[in-house]
């Protein structure tokens, strides 16, 4: 593909990761006319996004087996189809189960996106390159959460609730058919040490998918390790985000959109985060690969104490006090959210290329599930105890463990390298041999 082609793919990829991911937080600013319209509770609302993420995780594994075997172009084409259309229904929904059924199908879109698009990514991108592309991969989901919480924020007191679900769904249906029209498919194994050069000759990449290859994937430690810090990590994800603008409104003295705008300061230090995270950690990982989980583990323990510090922040009085509550937030987010785009490169460093699509699916399915417990703990913890400050200031603790496990990672993760690096190199020699 040619570098001007290229450019304009990835602009694409990017921008179709922004609006999908926009659906997950286009519901959070209104959650109070939610309620009131349906006469349901926070649980309920837990409930809802729960099923969003669970069952898009539970789909992604079936579909990241399809993204190790068949074109990921017509995959990603599907999925974004899959969950936008949902999402555009959702705004004509007039019961509780229809809405609740809705927002289970877009799910089914995102959860499905994941593992195809990273599994593209690593066999477009060199070893080198991963580190850099996954620091844009992962700041375009991260600029979704924030362009579905904004759009939503900012348009549901004059439009309704139900207008930023149309707004969020329909561009990405036009982005996916572009896409589709300009992307070319890459070669399995094209980005690889040693196998790379022989794909590139034209002969075929050698590596087999099989479903009973699934328990394989738990044998590399640092798999097992990322699964682990993935849930621990991604319950305050799924709480702090989703109740923060609803926080910050009920206790902070706050209105609807100036808690947006807090959130907004949120969103700007995640996506900060994200961006030089992933690019610190490459540098990091060139100097030393033990050097990025490293990294990625004492970023997140400090994540912790700050947003600590940001929840539990006095009622905004004044100029003053609601510019240093942004701040803390920012530094809060930004901390906490510098091990996404490095967790994702040390997969692709550590599976094999028909791997990577269920590796990925897998790592949703931990990401989502904490995700979906955070938002349900959160959402349930708030109305047994009446209170959603507690939920989140419970929520926020579980950043503590995750950079804990993070930390052991500097173990694990030279060794699965170079095992890695072994395994194409024998690859390379078993292909070489049927030239």
């Amino acid at each position: 593909m040619k570098k001007g082609k290229a450019a304009f793919v990835l602009f694409l990829l990017l921008f179709m990761m922004v609006f999908l991911n926009a659906d997950q937080m286009v519901m959070s600013p209104n959650i109070g006319e939610i309620e009131a319209e349906f006469g349901i509770t926070k649980a309920d609302i837990g409930l809802i996004q729960g099923s969003f993420t669970i069952v898009g995780a539970l789909i992604s594994l079936f579909w990241g087996f399809l993204a190790d075997k068949y074109s990921r172009i017509h995959l990603l084409l599907l999925s974004v189809l899959v969950g936008e259309i949902p999402c555009f229904l959702s705004a004509f929904v007039e019961t509780f189960p229809q809405l609740f059924i809705a927002r289970a199908l877009t799910g089914i879109g995102v959860g499905a996106l994941f593992p195809v698009v990273f599994s593209y990514a690593g066999d477009a991108f060199k070893e080198s390159q991963r580190a850099k592309v996954n620091s844009f991969l992962s700041t375009a989901i991260s600029l979704g959460a924030i362009v579905g919480m904004v759009i939503a924020g900012f348009t549901g007191t004059s439009l309704g609730w139900r207008t930023p679900f149309i707004i969020v769904s329909l561009p990405n249906i036009v982005l996916a058919f572009l896409f589709f029209l300009f992307a070319e498919e890459p070669k399995r194994g094209a980005a690889e040490v040693a196998v790379g050069e022989l794909v590139d000759q034209g002969i075929n990449y050698i590596g087999k998918v099989r479903l009973s290859d699934y328990k394989d994937l738990f044998k590399v430690k640092t798999n097992l390790i990322l699964f682990i810090q993935g849930i621990l990590g991604t319950i305050p994800w799924g709480a702090i985000p989703y109740y923060l603008v609803n926080y910050f409104e009920t206790s902070k003295n706050l209105s609807k959109e100036s808690a947006t705008l807090i959130f907004i300061f949120f969103g700007v230090g995640n996506v900060l985060g994200i961006f030089f995270g992933g690019l610190v950690g490459g540098l990091l990982y060139k100097k030393k690969p033990s050097y990025m989980p490293l990294f990625s583990g004492i970023t997140t323990i400090i994540g912790t104490f700050v947003a600590l510090l940001a929840l539990n922040f006095p009622p905004v009085e004044g100029a003053g006090s609601f510019i240093m509550l942004g701040a803390l937030g920012m530094v809060a987010a930004a901390s906490a959210s510098m091990t996404g785009p490095n967790m994702k490169t040390m997969l692709m460093n550590v599976n094999p290329p028909e791997n990577r699509g269920r590796i990925f699916s897998v790592f949703n399915l931990t990401d989502s599930l904490g995700t979906g417990f955070g938002q349900f703990f959160a959402g349930t913890l708030a109305t047994a105890v009446g209170s959603l400050g507690v939920a989140m200031n419970v929520s926020a603790l579980f950043w503590l463990p995750c950079g804990l496990v993070l930390l052991t990672a500097a173990l694990a993760f030279p060794r699965d390298i170079d095992s890695l690096h072994k395994k194409m190199k024998e690859t390379a020699l078993t292909m070489g041999r049927e030239k």
